[in-house]
């Protein structure tokens, strides 16, 4: 299985930083930025979120400016395989758009319109519903995407 993270990062005025994805998975959809744990480091959720917004995003953060928002398991997502996400909320908002990185360039998307952009399936029915809810714990889920975009919630 693999470990990642997906980076909530928003402005002042409440909008979401998103990447238009040129790779797999979800190539051509809205995603937060984000990417894998250096498991062989043995590298906390935290510490990938810091290194993933320096090299994706050019943002300079430490490990303690990130938040456990919640943790999606994927079963068989399509191009990914089995994958546990942590979702990670910056502590501090965001104003400037980061530069186009090699996994995709950046807009910053209104919260009403998250869900009538092109994102992912799992991200469309389960994930931003969560991260949009007011929660003071991090959420859990587990989705089966065998039969994606059929996905059932395990």
């Amino acid at each position: 299985m693999k470990l990642a993270t997906l980076l909530y990062i928003m402005n002042t005025d409440g909008e979401y930083l998103l990447m238009k994805r040129e790779r797999e998975p979800n190539k051509g959809l809205l995603s937060p930025p984000g990417g894998k744990l250096h498991t062989e480091d043995a590298e906390s959720p935290s510490v990938c979120a810091a290194r993933e917004a320096f090299e994706e995003c050019s943002m300079r953060t430490s490990p303690d400016d990130w938040l456990l928002r919640g943790i999606v398991t994927e079963k068989n997502y399509p191009g990914a395989g089995n994958i546990m996400i942590f979702i990670m909320q910056y502590g501090q908002e965001l104003n400037e758009l980061p530069p186009p990185c090699n996994e995709g360039s950046f807009e910053f998307v209104k919260k009403g319109d998250i869900m009538k952009s092109a994102i992912p399936e799992t991200d469309r029915k389960f994930i931003w519903n969560m991260v949009l809810e007011s929660r003071e714990q991090p959420f859990i889920v587990t989705l089966d995407c065998t039969d994606y975009p059929d996905i059932v919630l395990i």
